[in-house]
């Protein structure tokens, strides 16, 4: 039976931002930036999803619809919560992390830059654009095509499946830059626990890197990922070594964390609270979120 149910934020990620209080492990608080919507407790599966959001044609031009989401399942996103859940972070001491846990947790990073609306639909649009620019063309040397144009209306749309690939390929060129810089592990304040979002990775370019236009994937550009409610990662240039050592927020600065979340957040936060400052913090940023440019 097809999976409609599709998630580009994994279940098995979001339940690292799970509310501690129910049993299940499987709930966590969402708040929506551009609803007035008071924050409610859903189930992880119930969020960061969309139907058949990995659907492809094959070479016959069938749809595929479970081929790459059944791929992601069984492995990156079984392999990642383990990962993230298994790593000991206590300030003032380094991260032991294999090469290939390493790896496989950047390249993580990568995806989840890439396989959110807010990168896909972008690049679904651009092809959209593409296509109907090119019927333009050909309706100026085609009567019938010009005649189609005019009298119904007609307009080119790219399939949605024309940013799989751009998805995987950025991905890629990320997660190399990811492991090209410094990575830095960060514990929250005892009272600040740590949100996540539709769009769970952010990017930042340090005012030294001067007036610059760049994207994840750029040598200078900062990236930051809250792994879970008590652990987050910044992935930082330039690269000094192999060792990964964890540091001790203030409640300043584990705020900021949030913020930089909420910011880049596209339509929905998920956090392990339900808080008025919470609820404050994503009303102020509902006209921002986080744009990529790879």
């Amino acid at each position: 039976m097809p999976i409609e149910r599709q998630h580009f934020v994994p279940q098995g990620f979001l339940k690292g931002f799970s509310d501690q209080e129910q049993s299940s492990g499987k709930m966590i608080w969402k708040y929506e930036k551009r609803y007035d919507n008071p924050p409610k407790l859903v189930s992880t599966k119930s969020v960061a999803w969309s139907s058949f959001y990995y659907a492809q044609e094959n070479e016959d031009g069938e749809q595929d619809t479970d081929t790459l989401e059944t791929i992601f399942a069984q492995t990156l996103d079984n392999e990642v919560p383990k990962i993230i859940q298994g790593i000991n972070a206590k300030p003032n001491t380094k991260v032991s992390l294999s090469d290939e846990d390493t790896g496989v947790l950047a390249y993580f990073i990568g995806l989840s830059f890439t396989r959110v609306p807010s990168f896909r639909d972008g690049i679904n649009e651009l092809h959209t654009k593409i296509a109907q620019r090119m019927l333009e063309v050909a309706a100026k040397h085609e009567s019938f095509i010009a005649e189609g144009l005019e009298k119904y209306g007609i307009k080119a749309t790219a399939k949605e499946w024309v940013s799989l690939k751009p998805m995987l390929e950025a991905a890629n060129r990320i997660s190399e830059s990811c492991l090209a810089k410094e990575w830095q592990f960060f514990v929250p304040h005892n009272d600040v626990k740590l949100i996540t979002s539709d769009n769970p990775v952010h990017f930042s370019l340090p005012k030294s890197a001067g007036n610059i236009m760049a994207g994840p994937g750029h040598p200078a550009v900062e990236i930051i990922v809250n792994l879970r409610a008590d652990l987050a990662l910044v992935c930082t240039p330039p690269r000094t070594g192999g060792n990964f050592n964890t540091y001790q927020l203030d409640k300043v600065n584990s705020r900021r964390f949030n913020t930089g979340t909420a910011r880049a957040a596209l339509n929905q936060i998920y956090a392990s609270q339900k808080l008025d400052g919470l609820s404050k913090l994503t009303k102020k940023y509902a006209n921002e979120s986080q744009s990529l440019i790879v």
